[in-house]
């Protein structure tokens, strides 16, 4: 049989599809190991340890009513209308946190965060007529039977990428790590694992995109935070990594640890259920470890006329566990 030539018109696309069938050319040959990359995310989060940012900040929900609200701004032109706190207590937390949305200095429209002290974390909005308050207990975070929290505040609080991930291989919480192969997406993804509260299930918990490269930095640019069953919750896209003035530290670092200062944050839909926080989007500034604030900031208290709902009200709290591998929760 005699094969006839292909006509240049056919011949780009089919060599398109071939590359994308055969895969990545473009990844780097050479590659760090999960040790090397974790002993770098880990030694910019340690040199960290509280926060004082100003945010620009816009955020979509959906109310109850279907009817979607829109707030805020994150265009260059806007005024930061936000702030973000945190301050660390223990290696892989809890921490105190908490992102505060401002319509004005005195008129505060959502707060999103975890107490320590309180052993709590919640998130809470108020705009205009509509509102609404949600808290759990950090020791019920992520259990089965949580219902109705909107956002988790536990989980939002890893897409700062300044929070200690677990460097022990043996024991829980712990990170594995695999490799993606896009074209023109090189990334290590390293896979957060523990045990789900209360019931102690072993669960992936989220995935963090390191980019695979040998000219850019290897600062996560991507998180997927996960359910139970494996489903991405929420997607954050990190960009824009910029340096935490860590000068006023007793003993500051010999090098300036960074953070992503634009975040866009987007729920998914899963399981027939539907988010009410759709999109937050935060622009960072003026980010700095200085003792500015006072930790208080983070407890909850909700706006007054808005009758919280206890997620975990029926969720038995968790048996004493023996400790193992991985480092303090």
């Amino acid at each position: 049989m005699k094969l006839r030539p292909i006509p240049a018109a056919a011949a780009a696309p089919i060599a398109a599809v071939l590359l994308s069938v055969g895969g990545c050319f473009d990844c780097p040959d050479t590659l760090v190991t999960l040790d090397e990359l974790i002993g770098e995310y880990n030694a910019n989060a340690d040199a960290v340890p509280r926060l004082w940012a100003r945010a620009k900040i816009a955020v979509s929900l959906r109310a109850e009513d279907g009817m979607e609200i829109t707030w805020g701004s994150t265009s260059s032109v806007a005024t930061p209308n936000g702030l973000l706190l945190l301050w660390k207590r223990r290696p892989l937390g809890p921490h105190d946190f908490v992102l505060i949305g401002r319509e004005t200095a005195a008129v505060e429209l959502f707060r999103l965060g975890s107490n320590t002290r309180q052993g709590e974390y919640y998130f809470w909005f108020r705009f205009g007529g509509r509102g609404g308050a949600w808290y759990g207990h950090l020791d019920r975070a992520g259990a089965p039977g949580v219902r109705g929290l909107p956002i988790d505040p536990m989980q939002l609080l890893s897409v700062l990428s300044i929070c200690r991930l677990p460097d022990d291989p043996t024991g829980l919480p712990t990170v594995a790590m695999s490799m993606q192969n896009k074209r023109d997406d090189c990334a290590y993804v390293v896979t957060y694992i523990d045990r789900q509260a209360v019931s102690g299930r072993v669960l992936l918990m989220r995935e963090l995109f390191f980019r695979w490269s040998d000219e850019k930095p290897r600062h996560p640019y991507k998180i997927n935070l996960l359910d139970p069953a494996g489903r991405r919750v929420l997607t954050a896209e990190l960009s824009d990594y910029r340096p935490i003035d860590v000068s006023d530290l007793d003993d500051p670092p010999d090098f300036d640890p960074v953070m992503p200062t634009d975040i866009k944050i987007v729920s998914h839909d899963v399981g027939g259920l539907k988010t009410a926080v759709r999109k937050i989007h935060v622009v960072l500034s003026a980010m700095t470890a200085a003792d500015v604030a006072d930790p208080v900031a983070t407890e909850f208290q909700p706006p007054p006329g808005v009758v919280p709902v206890e997620v975990d009200r029926h969720v038995p709290p968790p048996k004493p566990r023996r400790p193992s591998g991985g480092g303090a929760k």
